[in-house]
């Protein structure tokens, strides 16, 4: 199986390299092709399912970059009070010290990697003719792929707001286009899911395959960035009748992030990896999450204290988060406080390993070193459970629906009820709470406290904390574009973060 999905991503390679010759080589040039693949022969289902393929490896982006080695969630999460940045690379982002215009230039450039491989897919597919498919159907082929592209426009906006909207393939050096306003990109994001809630089946097999499910979850979290609260809870209502998802509760918080069950029914839509090699379809997430006296890895990145120490007494989520850890170098027990100036969060650390790495030695650590099974959640059950709760506050109050849906999560990490006769205001502080917490370093942070309307409050609170000299405004929303992108395309312009 995986040997036929690599196949699948360098057939797409093939591919895709066949028509950047064709249409890069102009009349100059006189290229012979030595390959019978091209943008005319491309007739099968196979030759489709290699297309799709390309266009999922693209979110992992040879390991490092985009989903992997947790480069968005650096962006999202990383600017907010969920988590610590301590690499050098990313320092300046910790201390919202942007004066640097190519802070997220890799991230730009590598979301539209994807978008790219997306329209070619769409205008492929679209060509080939329909007795062709089988096992599949053209229209859910096309589907995956305008539930890609969807899911990288979503990431787009949620970075730089305006961006360009780009809906056919690179085939020349063509001048770039301006940008979109961010309200037309929605509309296209909110089409493509639409599509794909249409033409995709209820739930895939596997969370690394797109499907009815993640697409009407993905669609309600882009209603809810326009603060279309009805239409959010008619998707999020949907994705729960189909039943097709519920929480890990077989066991401990902590092990839903083991790399065994990277396939339970609480993970929506992940992104996978293959973890076949160091270089090779893998995520280097682990080696940031890792300290190196424990296994090797770099200890970059973790949870704040002061969102540590508000967990309530009893939250099985503590396991989680780690402050004593055992050394690798002799067994003793160090702090994390101590030694980093944060709690490790081992969601995505040689922590759970439990299928890749043996688990003992420094030989055996080095054995596996930077290769990971591990998959990177976009969306999971207890997300859907909690945005339940916010919006059934928002437009009812906080019912017996609102209680439930966040009763459900907490009552899986061994807390009690919520409590009762909350005022909204109170209801909605706790709802936000609970997601800091529940999806910290999962990159949904930042939409949470700018959709309800305490991002500048907040991050404020943050910076005090830390002891950074900076006031946090509104135009810390959004990042720079990047100034790569600026100087070669005229027609773009600058966010107010590129004055930073």
């Amino acid at each position: 199986m995986k040997e036929k999905k690599i196949l699948r991503v360098r057939l797409y390679y093939m591919i895709f390299i066949c028509l950047i010759t064709l249409n890069s080589c102009n009349d100059d040039l006189e290229e012979e092709l030595k390959g019978q693949l091209s943008e005319s022969s491309i007739s099968t289902e196979s030759d489709a399912t290699a297309l799709i393929d390309g266009v999922y490896n693209g979110f992992l982006a040879g390991g490092w970059d985009y989903y992997a080695s947790g480069e968005l969630a650096r962006v999202t999460d990383g600017i907010t009070d969920v988590f610590v940045l301590n690499d050098s690379k990313y320092r300046n982002i910790e201390t919202y010290n942007w004066t640097d215009e190519n802070i997220a230039s890799e991230l730009w450039a590598s979301i539209y990697t994807v978008v790219d491989r997306a329209n070619w897919a769409i205008l492929l597919i679209e060509g080939i003719n329909e007795s062709a498919f089988r096992t599949a159907t053209k229209e859910q082929l096309i589907a995956e792929a305008r539930f890609l592209r969807g899911l990288a426009y979503f990431d787009l906006t949620g970075l730089f707001g305006d961006v360009p909207l780009k809906l056919e393939p690179t085939k020349s050096d063509e001048v770039g286009l301006p940008r979109t306003d961010v309200n037309l990109v929605y509309e296209q994001i909110e089409a493509d899911f639409e599509y794909a809630s249409i033409h995709l089946p209820g739930r895939s097999g596997t969370p690394g395959k797109a499907s009815k499910g993640a697409a009407y979850g993905l669609l309600a979290k882009t209603q809810l960035r326009q603060l279309k609260w009805e239409l959010a809870e008619d998707n999020i209502d949907k994705l729960i009748a189909l039943g097709e998802y519920n929480l890990f509760t077989e066991d401990n918080f902590l092990k839903l992030f083991y790399e065994s069950n990277v396939l339970d029914d609480e993970f929506i839509f992940s992104i996978l990896s293959l973890g076949e090699s160091y270089s090779v379809a893998s995520n280097h997430h682990l080696k940031f999450f890792t300290p190196w006296g424990y296994d090797t890895g770099w200890a970059t990145v973790g949870l704040p204290v002061e969102i540590y120490n508000e967990m309530e007494p009893g939250d099985e989520r503590s396991e989680v988060y780690l402050q004593e850890y055992p050394y690798l170098y002799g067994g003793a027990i160090k702090d994390a406080i101590d030694d980093f100036g944060f709690v490790i969060n081992r969601k995505f650390g040689t922590f759970n390993r439990d299928v890749t790495s043996p688990g003992t030695g420094t030989s055996a650590a080095y054995r596996n070193y930077g290769i990971s099974k591990m998959g990177v959640p976009v969306l999971r059950y207890a997300d859907v459970l909690l945005l339940k709760a916010e919006i059934e506050n928002e437009l009812n109050g906080p019912t017996d629906i609102a209680y439930d849906a966040i009763n459900e999560v907490r009552n899986r990490s061994g807390l009690s009820d919520l409590t009762d006769g909350l005022s909204k205001e109170a209801f909605r502080s706790a709802v936000l709470n609970e997601r800091a917490i529940e999806l910290a370093a999962e990159g949904h942070r930042k939409d949470d406290l700018i959709r309800q309307g305490v991002f500048v409050s907040k991050l404020n609170q943050y910076v005090q904390d830390q002891g950074y000299s900076v006031t946090i405004t509104d135009d810390y929303k959004l990042m720079p574009i990047p100034r790569t992108e600026l100087d070669l395309n005229p027609n773009m312009e600058p966010n107010p973060s590129n004055n930073f």
